[in-house]
């Protein structure tokens, strides 16, 4: 008795017109600026890094404990930008670059980890610092300009959407739902959904400009 989603998460109005954003250290190897990755657009206006997820989901399919969740420092920046993943699996921290970078990850005003690599190819394996749900907002201690999103849930019904703006949460369980949308620029989004016993269900979801 359990159903699908999938959908499309699309922002509505032009395009934002953002800076580009400035390098204050390691110039020689980060460069002096860097594309702003707040708003990811595809021509068709669907939208990526949205976080889609089931608020009070039921307890759902067990954390797989084995499987390994990586944030890369890579040209300065954070990849992927926007993570999830279930509370119990894995999440390593691994930095592409030969520059030294600190990722400092916060859930509120509360340090989650706080770690050092110096080198490239240095991965250190954070899962033992998360202990509870929640959404991380991670910074870099030597580099101001870097920023990126880790989100912990305790249920598999969440999904990141892709290039395109699609998402997809499979095995749902039939019943009422509200469906929530998180995206870094344009806030959340909240939807009362009826999830089939079997089948899948469409659900296109918008975003624009903040007013």
């Amino acid at each position: 008795h359990a159903g699908s989603i999938f959908g499309d998460v699309r922002f509505a109005d032009a395009p934002p017109q953002l800076p580009l954003v400035k390098v204050s250290k390691d110039q020689d190897y980060c460069g002096e600026t860097l594309p702003n990755e707040t708003y990811l657009i595809e021509s068709n206006g669907g939208l990526k890094n949205v976080v889609v997820f089931i608020e009070s989901a039921p307890v759902g399919k067990a954390a797989d404990p084995l499987k390994e969740n990586f944030l890369y420092n890579d040209g300065c920046r954070y990849v992927p930008r926007v993570m999830a993943f279930q509370l119990g699996e894995k999440f390593k921290v691994k930095s592409n670059d030969p520059k030294l970078h600190i990722p400092h990850g916060y859930l509120g005003e509360r340090t989650v980890f706080n770690l050092s690599l110096p080198f490239k190819n240095t991965t250190i394996e954070a899962t033992s610092r998360i202990r509870q749900p929640g959404m991380m907002k991670v910074v870099c201690d030597t580099h101001a300009w870097m920023l990126g999103w880790v989100h912990v849930f305790e249920h598999p019904y969440f999904a990141v959407t892709n290039d395109q703006g699609v998402f997809s949460i499979p095995d749902l369980p039939g019943g009422n739902y509200v469906l929530k949308a998180w995206h870094e620029g344009g806030g959340t989004k909240s939807q009362e959904i009826t999830v089939p016993e079997s089948g899948e269900m469409r659900i296109v979801l918008e975003f624009g400009r903040k007013s």
